[in-house]
């Protein structure tokens, strides 16, 4: 059997981005991007049986010129790349500035690409957009022909083709990621600056947030992998040198039962880890948070949102202003710090509404927080409200949590600003996170938060 050459592509941007599933925006107050989880898949997939190469260029910090020079000498046959929304038109400028240096076949994935697949196989640089999860989809790419695999839309002899969708997979049947092909040195877990990698628990998401693209790449069914299963990958990581993980998954706490069976196992096999995850405030309680944080849980974050009852209403949240206090208490006298996630401009929004969301910020015990402007991401029902007539007449790289493309009428951006100012210029929060850390990063800590203030 001929083995194909196949480049797993994250293109090179003028900004860092976070690039991974439903996460799509500019490196925000950590200014940290992922790990590349999804090409790590599909290299996992497909290198037995073929010559893989992935190079991120946001993580390896590569031009253009170092990705055009790695794809001639490289010589790909297939290069499948990393797209988003914001992204979107330097990614297909990437690719069409490749294409002068190769015969390759050019697919493309993300949440972006699903939603537009039809608008987007039109672009004379692409020649197949993968809809969306897309690690087994590449995979047959690599061993079919185009017309036997489902999920995607490609072009035969100029025509445009439209197979099948592809069922949701088994999260439990993917092999480990292959972070042995990724150089992990540029990748830093926020704060501690140590190396560290994702591990996704599952996929899913049953709830029904307007403003998230989740549902419409992952679906609503909450697929959880098996505890075994992740205990082995975390022994893997740890293999390679790391002890550092981000539990990814929608929400790391969905299930109880599996949260508390993982916990136990991480204790009872003295891993030694340390993880983060993600939340959401109606899913925890004081028992589950103090087995995380006896696994070696530091960090939870919540999405909070808002601080208006009606916008979270509006948005099909589907939380109680209570709650977010309870649980943000509950965390802190567990002993994990924490960070909450605030949308201004969602449905609703006015000044009234503003100010309570930045009163809400400072009033709970919050150790970090990140603020956004409300994005109508394409795979969001907010986007299904706007009326796209063109889709070549919308700029998408505004179409990110640091612009305002819903409420003209307020200036966000000096709101965002402003929030993020007014949280971390506070001595009682300096004080609360020297006596959750300590002095050891305390640099970090003053050197992060320099950094990303500077630039806003």
């Amino acid at each position: 059997m001929i083995k194909l050459n196949i480049l797993l592509l994250n293109p090179p941007a003028e900004q860092k981005y976070v690039k991974e599933s439903r996460c799509q925006h500019r490196a925000a107050v950590f200014q940290s991007v992922y790990p590349p989880l999804t090409l790590a898949y599909i290299a996992s997939l497909t290198r037995k049986e073929n010559n893989v190469l992935l190079l991120d260029a946001i993580g390896d910090e590569l031009s253009f010129e170092d990705v055009r020079n790695g794809v001639k000498n490289f010589d790909p046959d297939l290069v499948i790349v990393n797209t988003t929304t914001p992204t979107i038109d330097n990614d297909l400028r990437v690719i069409e500035g490749l294409k002068s240096v190769t015969n390759a076949k050019f697919a493309i994935f993300g949440v972006h690409a699903t939603h537009f697949a039809n608008e987007l196989i039109k672009f004379p640089q692409v020649d197949i957009v993968i809809r969306k999860e897309p690690e087994i989809t590449a995979y047959e790419l690599t061993k079919k022909e185009l017309k036997d695999v489902d999920g995607i839309v490609y072009k035969e002899n100029s025509e445009i083709k439209k197979n099948p969708d592809r069922e949701f997979l088994d999260v439990n049947e993917l092999p480990f990621p292959a972070w042995d092909l990724v150089n992990l040195e540029n990748y830093r877990m926020p704060i501690i600056g140590e190396k560290y990698v994702l591990l996704a628990t599952g996929r899913g998401c049953p709830y029904s947030c307007t403003f998230c693209v989740s549902t419409s790449y992952y679906g609503k069914r909450f697929r959880c992998r098996n505890v075994d299963s992740v205990i082995n990958e975390i022994e893997y990581v740890k293999s390679l040198g790391i002890n550092n993980f981000f539990f990814f998954v929608e929400t790391f706490t969905l299930n109880k039962k599996f949260v508390m069976d993982l916990c136990g196992e991480i204790i009872r096999r003295e891993l030694n880890i340390r993880w983060i995850c993600n939340s959401r405030v109606d899913t925890v309680d004081r028992e589950m948070l103090n087995a995380m944080k006896k696994a070696g849980c530091w960090l939870i974050s919540f999405g909070i949102e808002s601080g208006d009852q009606q916008i979270l209403d509006n948005v099909k949240k589907g939380i109680k202003l209570e709650q977010s206090q309870k649980a943000v208490e509950m965390a802190k006298k567990s002993g994990i710090a924490t960070i909450g996630h605030f949308i201004f401009g969602l449905p609703g929004e006015s000044r009234e509404t503003i100010e309570k969301t930045l009163k809400l910020s400072k009033k709970l015990p919050l150790n970090f927080a990140e603020f956004y402007i409300a994005t109508p991401f394409p795979g969001c029902e907010l986007f299904n409200d706007i009326k796209i007539k063109n889709y070549e007449e919308i700029n998408w790289s505004e179409y990110e949590y640091s612009h305002n493309v819903l409420m003209k009428d307020l200036n966000l951006e000096n709101v965002r600003n402003k929030a993020y100012r007014g949280f971390y210029l506070r001595p009682s929060l300096i004080l609360r996170d020297l006596q959750l850390f300590g002095l050891r990063y305390l640099p970090n800590l003053v050197l992060g938060g320099i950094k990303f203030l500077s630039t806003i």
